[in-house]
């Protein structure tokens, strides 16, 4: 499955692991774009929610996490490890509350 810019909750839920590090990695460049284009981050945000997909998956400890890497470009393993370790963490929680299966 190709990684989608605009993924919705379900979308991410279903994906591997590696899209999933892809789509915030492909976030995480949008949001970049729009900060060096003078935007500031209350700007993007009253324009539209980038976390928005995620924050149902994110355990509350990992959010910060992943919008200060976001925010400040940080893409190192360890961060994007507890990142994705929060979100399969979040996703299984999500299931469970809507009785999904993996």
């Amino acid at each position: 499955m190709a990684t989608k810019s605009n993924a919705t909750t379900e979308d991410i839920i279903r994906f591997s692991r590696a899209e999933t590090k892809n789509y915030i990695y492909s976030l995480q460049s949008s949001l970049q774009d729009q900060l060096n284009s003078g935007k500031s981050i209350d700007e993007i945000l009253d324009e539209e929610d980038p976390f928005e997909a995620l924050e149902p998956l994110l355990p509350q400890e990992v959010y910060p996490i992943l919008v200060l890497a976001m925010i400040n470009n940080i893409r190192t393993d360890t961060i994007m490890d507890a990142v994705l370790e929060g979100l399969e963490k979040g996703i299984e929680q999500y299931r469970n509350r809507n009785g999904e299966d993996s």
